[in-house]
């Protein structure tokens, strides 16, 4: 008797719902954890008025993003080392929003950045105009849109909503993000994209059809040269991508067809270079001293017609560029070695006054105010040891993940409270490897650097620690001598709470509130001098 050949039916593809590990309670958190980042980004400085004037019609008042913390109307208010003491800028916003703007008007300048992330400033000045609320209006949504992303990158590497949650609060409530989120500074747009360029290959890494593959590869690489044309720190989002995507083909936990991987082959090896060229369409548009290039007077006109005449113009600006940052030997006392970024240390003063500002209604104490960008020390802290922990725990995931399959169901169980093993394992290698590519590479850089350069790798530093409090919330049972059950949930959950306790406490000096000077220095726990690591906010003075 002849058997019926049976085919084997193909599985159907995952929903778009499955396919993002979103369902209607992770709606719930994004929206609530983005609307409370865009709130705190977009309204501070925040002032509780109703401790201090319980009986005001207003109890809660805002300066919001627009504030002029620096009225040119008011003489004398510096910034460090005195540059422009009279303007509405705040730190460098004196070179970005100023850079934009002549983008608008169709200026020359020279600055040693790639174009898009003032293109990106320029945006928000063209809409609101040349003012603080122009020019930081699109940074602080570049600011609050990290959140969410941080939130559906964490759920595409780990099948746990918590890790998600974790890693979004972790990232509203940073202070080095939120001071970069609420000032016209470049920083936090390139990283920003970075996020977004993680999740959509953690998209296609997870595709379970061909298509999905295909065309999240293809806007993984289009990503990568918008980030990398925001600023060259994201070369090492290209480099970990690559990494990893070859680890896991060899590996073989990524598979394609010949036709998926041409389209990635592709994808990583041009269309980067494609969308970074792209980035300079506007700087094309104008004359510039470097080679005098023709050009009609009219904002956004047409390109240079001379092909090679651009091609060379572009080309001595990345030459000028790389020499810049290879030269430049100008001393600075926010200068921080590589090696002390992770630990959240020498923050650099962005802005300082102590001048109109009234006197302290219960002490009589003239008030202060300073913003400084101070990483939140329990996340930074709690990050670093995390990532130290992960390098450390990595040969024992290693051999869980080839034991796995000897495993009896309830231990397997009991381990993939955290995530699965194939997961957690896949997750280490990943945020060691962004982490590292984004920090060490900085160390052979000869020029002075800053903390804020340790922001590339501060997405890393945020899962791997909130990869570490998914693992403590995992934990339960009996410690050896005690009849009680113990839980790492609630060790994880306060955590947490004191995360947000640290926003709270170090908020004034985030958001410029004024205080009196004591009340300022008793949030300065490292007042050391150079060159030993320091909070030092002391720019007036020379710190060693």
């Amino acid at each position: 008797m002849i058997q019926p050949v049976i085919h084997a039916r193909e599985a159907a593809p995952k929903s778009g719902r499955s396919w993002w590990r979103i369902d209607r309670q992770d709606v719930y958190w994004l929206l609530a954890l983005t609307l409370i980042a865009g709130i705190l980004r977009f309204a501070s400085p925040i002032f509780l008025d109703v401790f201090s004037h319980p009986t005001s019609t207003a109890p809660i008042s805002a300066w919001g993003i627009g504030h002029d913390y620096q009225d040119p109307k008011i003489p004398g208010l510096g910034k460090p080392n005195e540059i422009a003491p009279a303007s509405p800028f705040v730190f460098d916003e004196l070179y970005f929003a100023n850079d934009a703007h002549d983008d608008i008007l169709g200026r020359d300048y020279f600055d040693p950045e790639p174009p898009l992330a003032k293109l990106i400033i320029a945006v928000g000045e063209v809409l609101f105009g040349f003012n603080s609320f122009g020019w930081r209006v699109m940074v602080a949504l570049f600011g609050t849109a990290i959140v969410p992303l941080m939130y559906l990158l964490a759920r595409q590497l780990l099948a746990v909503r918590f890790f998600a949650i974790a890693a979004a609060i972790l990232t509203a409530f940073d202070g080095l993000l939120f001071v970069e989120s609420r000032t016209a500074v470049i920083d936090i747009i390139p990283i920003t994209l970075v996020v977004l360029t993680y999740l959509i290959f953690h998209l296609h890494l997870n595709g379970d059809t061909p298509a999905r593959q295909r065309w999240t590869i293809v806007l993984t690489g289009i990503l990568l040269g918008l980030a990398i044309g925001a600023k060259w720190t994201a070369i090492a989002a290209y480099g970990t991508i690559i990494v990893i995507l070859a680890f896991r083909l060899i590996a073989g936990w990524t598979r394609y067809d010949r036709a998926t991987a041409g389209t990635a082959l592709l994808s990583l090896a041009m269309l980067p270079i494609v969308f970074y060229g792209f980035t300079f369409m506007r700087y094309l548009m104008i004359e510039h001293s470097i080679t005098n290039l023709p050009q009609p007077p009219l904002a956004f006109a047409p390109f240079h017609f001379n092909l090679g005449a651009a091609w060379t113009d572009i080309a001595e600006w990345h030459r000028q560029t790389w020499l810049y940052h290879i030269n430049l030997k100008a001393d600075h006392i926010f200068y921080s070695p590589w090696w002390t970024w992770p630990l959240d240390f020498r923050p650099v003063v962005y802005y300082f006054t102590n001048t109109g500002l009234g006197v302290d209604q219960s002490t009589g104490s003239a008030l202060v105010a300073e913003i400084f960008n101070l990483g939140n020390p329990l996340s930074w802290w709690g990050g670093t040891f995390a990532l130290v922990g992960i390098a450390i725990g990595l040969p024992w995931l290693i051999r869980d993940y080839r034991s796995r399959r000897a495993m009896d169901g309830i231990e397997r169980e009991g381990r993939d409270l955290a995530g699965t093993v194939d997961q957690r394992l896949h997750t280490s290698i990943f945020l060691l490897t962004a982490f590292i590519a984004a920090w060490l590479p900085l160390s052979r850089i000869p020029r002075g650097l800053f903390l804020y350069h340790m922001l590339g790798g501060l997405p890393a530093m945020l899962l791997a620690l909130a990869l570490g409090l998914t693992s403590l919330r995992s934990l339960h049972g009996l410690l050896p001598g005690f009849t009680a059950r113990i839980s790492g949930a609630v060790p994880a959950y306060a955590f947490l709470l004191m995360v947000i306790a640290f926003f709270f406490y170090f908020y004034p000096l985030w958001t410029g509130l004024p205080l009196t000077a004591d009340a300022l220095n008793g949030h300065i726990w490292f007042a050391f001098v150079k060159p030993w690591p320091n909070w030092c906010l002391c720019y007036w003075t020379n710190p060693g």
